[in-house]
């Protein structure tokens, strides 16, 4: 594990998720991210590029998936989803997980990425409807046209939105490649300047899951 990286929660997770969930949730979210990237490795394992272009789109469905199936059954969580569609997310004690694959390096902590340059069409809504006030840089990405993912986006923010307390955004964002796997996790919150730009207000490094060793074989004698 890197030096930079706590053993337990830090005093932010604590004070953001409460002390019943705020372990759990610092190995949980980078286990469920781990589990994604190696269940579409496993599914395509001869299509490395391809699943390169896979992890990195934000439509990607199976960190949903993973992030709802680790965080959802913790105290105080509450899952939201709609019918057919590739976006599910867990809320806890007020605050919306959202996963970003932020990039292919463990070199590169998210605190070093521009905030919202690859952000998908969920994350920028949940940061427009929940999140601090904020305008698009000229650096931004544009989205391309794509009406079923507006459809899928404007329901799932229609359907939190009638939590109350209004609930905040949180990153749950990683690095990964096909051939390596979970490189880095982080859980991330984003403040506003005063002209708008985006910026993160706090981020931690989560501690990666111990890889998996497999069992040796049994040895066959005659």
């Amino acid at each position: 594990m890197r030096p930079d990286v706590l053993v337990g929660p830090s005093e932010w997770v604590v004070e953001q998720f409460g002390d019943k969930v705020a372990g759990e949730l610092w190995t949980r979210v980078p286990e469920a991210l781990s589990t994604a990237i190696d269940r579409e490795v496993n599914a395509h394992p001869a299509m490395t590029q391809t699943v390169e272009r896979v992890i990195a789109n934000p439509r990607w469905p199976l960190p949903y998936e993973e992030l709802v199936l680790f965080l959802g059954t913790l105290p105080g969580a509450e899952i939201i989803s709609i019918p057919k569609s590739v976006y599910q997310l867990v809320v806890i004690n007020g605050h919306v997980v959202v996963p970003w694959c932020y990039g292919q390096s463990a070199q590169t902590s998210m605190r070093d990425v521009e905030v919202g340059r690859s952000f998908g069409r969920l994350a920028r809504e949940l940061l427009r409807r929940f999140g601090p006030p904020w305008r698009r840089s000229q650096a931004e990405t544009p989205l391309p046209l794509d009406a079923v993912d507006e459809r899928e986006v404007a329901k799932i923010c229609a359907a939190i939105s009638k939590i109350d307390p209004k609930p905040e955004v949180v990153i749950a964002g990683f690095a990964g490649a096909p051939h390596l796997g979970l490189l880095r996790a982080c859980l991330g919150e984003i403040k506003s300047t005063d002209n708008g730009h985006l910026l993160w207000s706090h981020l931690d490094d989560l501690p990666l899951p111990p890889p998996v060793i497999p069992r040796p074989r049994r040895m066959q004698f005659p």
